[in-house]
């Protein structure tokens, strides 16, 4: 395992890999992001590519939060999507058509111009456990094979599926092959190096300390500050400074994973011959895969609290028995968990404060995709290049905790989510 990242699969798989120094002394930049996961890398990216000096603050390591120790499940569109559309009518469905699968590509295409090898696999299967769900995922299947038909849409009755993914436990299932999965944290470390070969400084073990707003942002950590015309604030459920206009806005939300012991090829390929990334399709979902090194990779809820477990397995590993029982015995050998970013409004949250403090953050689970389109998005419209899709965002209404800057708001404010997640728990079982 990685010195200082949290113990996950992610973490012992990720290899070598290019480590920065801690933020000493002071800097100038175009733009100063806070925050190393997808959407910090991403505007990153975008800036620089833009020809915009960049310097990018992380607490920790990049890929130290959500980003680096997710599903690592490359899944279309955003959670909130239909909300966006009915808000701005003709152009927002418009905008979440060319939104649906533009951070996928976005993806592809920087893992191409930066050689970034992060097991990108094909295939991302929905699976239906009761006759409603069946229902809903046909009429889903029908609208998107409609209107996007040329990203590899199969619809599967349970006889294929149960030859495609070895088990009873599921009647149905919807396949796009534009979908995939990979593995999370190597594509965070090589959107920073291709960040950093374009002129990015990377500062790690750098925790902000103080923002003082005005016509250029000056940024503080232990051991220095930097001076920048935009500040761009990435770091989800991890940002802790008091820049009012974002806080009740949002609360987190738990989601835990667990991995095998590497299988032998013959269970692997009963399982899942094609290695296609799962996910079932409650709202309150589990979603599993197998890893480049042939274990099984699954991950969900493991209680209402938002508190962390005892033990993520014994959450986990019963729900795993139930789809595929041909895994009693098999050894966990990493377990792991995190927080992920929950807006009230159901929306992600980008948008601006003032004239040069941005924001993006609150991805429901969807962070892979989003985040990475989120932040190029923002790069795009800090640099003044497009700002279209931006202000669709940044436009609609907050939903907030009031006085959420206090504790006990955040408190009442988390207490919301987890009686969210169980009634969705209670209407799954419908």
């Amino acid at each position: 395992m990685q010195a200082g990242y949290p113990t996950s699969w992610y973490a012992h798989s990720v290899g070598d890999h290019d480590g920065y120094p801690a933020l000493s002394g002071s800097k100038r930049a175009d733009v100063c992001i806070i925050g190393g996961g997808f959407t910090g890398l991403s505007a990153a990216c975008t800036l620089v590519e833009a020809g915009k000096s960049v310097i990018l603050l992380e607490a920790h390591q990049v890929g130290w939060g959500a980003s680096g120790r997710n599903g690592g499940q490359m899944i279309r569109g955003f959670v909130g999507q239909e909300k966006l559309a009915k808000r701005w009518g003709v152009e927002g469905t418009k905008a979440v058509d060319e939104m649906m699968w533009a951070g996928h590509d976005l993806i592809r295409r920087r893992i191409d111009d930066y050689s970034i090898a992060c097991d990108l696999t094909p295939g991302w299967l929905e699976v239906a456990s009761t006759p409603r769900q069946l229902a809903a995922l046909y009429h889903h299947y029908n609208e998107m094979e409609t209107k996007f038909p040329d990203r590899g849409w199969h619809f599967m009755g349970v006889e294929e599926l149960r030859a495609t993914m070895g088990g009873d436990h599921f009647l149905g299932g919807l396949l796009s092959l534009s979908d995939g999965h990979l593995h999370p944290l190597k594509l965070c470390l090589g959107l920073a190096r291709g960040a950093a070969s374009k002129g990015a400084e990377i500062y790690e073990h750098s925790p902000v300390i103080g923002i003082e707003p005005g016509a250029q942002v000056r940024v503080t950590t232990a051991d220095g500050d930097v001076v920048a015309d935009h500040l761009l604030l990435a770091a989800n459920v991890h940002h802790q400074l008091p820049v009012r206009e974002l806080t009740g806005t949002s609360s987190a939300a738990a989601s835990y994973m667990m991995a095998t012991e590497p299988l032998d090829a013959a269970l692997l390929a009963e399982l899942n011959p094609k290695g296609y990334a799962i996910c079932d399709t409650k709202k309150v979902c589990d979603y599993f895969r197998t890893s480049s090194d042939g274990r099984v990779l699954f991950g969900g809820r493991v209680n209402y609290s938002g508190r962390k477990p005892k033990s993520v397995q014994a959450k986990l590993l019963p729900r795993l028995l139930k789809i595929w029982p041909q895994l009693e015995g098999v050894k966990i050998t990493h377990e792991w968990g995190g927080r992920l970013g929950v807006p009230y409004g159901q929306v992600p949250l980008i948008g601006r404060v003032g004239d040069n403090i941005w924001y993006g953050a609150g991805y429901t689970g969807h962070g892979v995709n989003m985040g990475n389109l989120a932040g190029d998005m923002l790069g795009q419209a800090i640099a003044g290049l497009n700002t279209a899709h931006f202000d669709l965002f940044a436009k609609m209404p907050k939903r907030r905790v009031p006085f959420g800057h206090l504790s006990c708001a955040r408190w009442l404010g988390q207490q919301a989510v987890s009686l969210a997640v169980f009634y969705y728990w209670l209407k799954d079982r419908l």
